[in-house]
């Protein structure tokens, strides 16, 4: 197992809740019993390092992994844009609407030769082609550059970085 960063170390978390944190995110429903019987600590070590983890803002949410795929969603897509000049007004419309679009579940400003990563799902190319020619048409005016990725497989993916 990597060290744990100083940071961390800081906060009083040690390598059985990395442990715990490392589970977890593999079957965040797995009861406390068996989590316990896996990091070799009763159960009440257990519930009580995952409320303190809670409490201290180290686990912010239990979640569900969905398989997109299986829900007809078989295209993963990424868009960069760099963007020109525009007025506060029409970035927070541009904003809204893509916080509003259905099939974006990731907006991220970033730095480098683009502004903004958009992520979506969609169901087929010609899906892809609509949310992709409805964003670029309606904010021209805005976009200067645009690249787009699709995904066609995820080889690794977790929330530790180490």
């Amino acid at each position: 197992m990597a060290k744990i960063p100083k940071k961390l170390e800081n906060m009083q978390i040690d390598k059985k809740d990395i442990e715990i944190i490392k589970i977890l995110e593999e079957d965040s429903r797995m009861s406390i019993l068996e989590l316990g019987r896996k990091v070799k600590l009763s159960h009440e070590t257990v519930r009580y390092r995952i409320n303190k983890l809670v409490k201290k803002g180290i686990i912010e949410k239990f979640t569900v992994s969905v398989n997109k795929n299986k829900l007809g969603f078989n295209i993963y897509a990424v868009i960069m844009i760099s963007t020109w000049n525009y007025t506060q007004k029409e970035w927070g419309d541009f904003l809204k609407y893509l916080m509003d679009y259905p099939n974006i579940i990731a907006i991220e400003k970033i730095t480098g030769n683009y502004d903004l990563k958009i992520a979506f799902w969609v169901k087929d190319s010609d899906e892809f082609e609509s949310v992709s020619h409805s964003i670029k048409t309606r904010y021209s005016k805005i976009i200067k550059d645009w690249q787009s990725f699709i995904f066609t497989r995820l080889y690794k993916w977790k929330e530790l970085p180490f």
